[in-house]
């Protein structure tokens, strides 16, 4: 338990030196390995990883020696890095996981999560429709058009900014014109006895929604959101067709998932 705690530590001072690179990117368009050792007193291997990591995201293209942004990246990715987020590496296994479920021809929805971010990073080259109330996914299809074979629909309404997504009254009158073949969703806590949860009503409704029209309802949720409940709860989990989970559930957790009839999916 201690290594864990550490290592979270380690990865939310990692986020945090990354977004401060990136903000410095912004100012000089390009950076030194050796400058940013010196800056934030750390060596330059461990620069070099964050570097790494940034180009894995596409926000920026590593030269010999530094890095400068990769102008061609639009906001999607500044959501992630706005977020500080210490589990995002078993957020994006979870996403991994998830992307096996897509097949070629299904017609999917995506929340506005971090996790459904990252599975819609994996799916850009899938021949699939994409419907989606997150500007952060739809930016990725479009920043990555070239590439791209989704088709994808945004259903648009009331703005919120905090989420980068859409809600309210237009955006669940769009949703309900649409069938889906799968909604991948996440939250902000569940519970075995009491459902799904939501701390923002507006988004728990648009999730309703989605799981009113989908045949199947998944819930992307790394292990920390088991037993929290938050808000308003928006679906109960005998009605979640599976859960795809990191592999930081105790054995004790998961045996009582599986009890209540759960289907659950370990990511490695």
């Amino acid at each position: 338990m201690v290594w864990r705690v550490k290592k979270l530590r380690n990865n939310k001072i990692a986020i945090e030196r990354q977004k401060e690179i990136y903000s410095l990117l912004k100012q000089s368009k390009t950076v030194r390995v050796t400058n940013l050792s010196k800056r934030f007193k750390v060596t330059t291997e461990t620069i070099r990883r964050d570097l790494d990591q940034m180009e894995k995201e596409g926000l920026i293209k590593k030269t010999h020696g530094g890095a400068h942004l990769n102008l061609r990246k639009d906001t999607g990715d500044l959501v992630l890095l706005n977020r500080v987020d210490p589990n995002i590496e078993l957020k994006k296994s979870i996403a991994t996981q998830a992307a096996k479920l897509v097949k070629t021809g299904d017609i999917i929805a995506l929340d506005s999560s971090q996790i459904c971010y990252q599975l819609a990073k994996r799916l850009v080259h899938y021949d699939i429709t994409v419907i989606t109330n997150s500007i952060a996914v739809t930016l990725e299809f479009l920043n990555r058009h070239e590439e791209a074979k989704a088709k994808v629909i945004t259903v648009g309404g009331y703005l919120n900014k905090d989420l980068s997504s859409f809600v309210g009254t237009n955006t669940e009158r769009s949703i309900v014109a649409y069938n889906v073949d799968k909604f991948f969703f996440s939250c902000n806590g569940f519970h075995v006895d009491y459902g799904v949860y939501e701390s923002n009503e507006m988004e728990a409704q648009v999730k309703y929604k989605f799981t009113t029209i989908s045949e199947e309802s998944i819930l992307l949720a790394d292990h920390m959101k088991f037993g929290r409940k938050s808000l308003t709860s928006f679906i109960k989990m005998e009605e979640v067709n599976k859960v795809i989970l990191d592999h930081g559930l105790s054995i004790h957790d998961l045996t009582t998932l599986k009890n209540k009839g759960i289907h659950i999916d370990v990511a490695r």
